[in-house]
């Protein structure tokens, strides 16, 4: 779920903010226990509101040996279902501070 989630804020970086519809994951190696894993995600496409996206795992030893890869497929809602879906948001920047500004969202 993690992807999942990873890949939902990579929409709303992008002013885009989104539901999943379609996730597919794939382990592509041994996940090791106790250790840093990088996870990365980017649009890949769009089409109307459909988003297309692809998220990564790795190791920070080997960032370039895919352990886990995932794609999914999101649907931006309508502006106004937007702004009911995702109060929180400004559909471009992360979650409300502890002061209720908004924060730029690392992905």
């Amino acid at each position: 779920m993690l992807l999942d989630e990873l890949m939902g804020w990579a929409c709303t970086a992008a002013g885009k903010p989104g539901m999943t519809i379609s996730f597919q994951m794939r382990y592509r190696g041994p996940v090791p226990l106790a250790t840093p894993l990088p996870a990365t995600a980017h649009i890949t496409g769009t089409d109307d509101r459909k988003i297309f996206l692809r998220g990564r795992i790795a190791t920070e030893q080997h960032p370039s040996s895919i352990l886990v890869e995932a794609d999914g497929v999101f649907l931006a809602p309508a502006p106004e279902a937007a702004r009911t879906l995702f109060p929180a948001l400004d559909h471009t920047r992360g979650p409300p501070n502890d002061e209720g500004a908004t924060r730029p969202r690392e992905i």
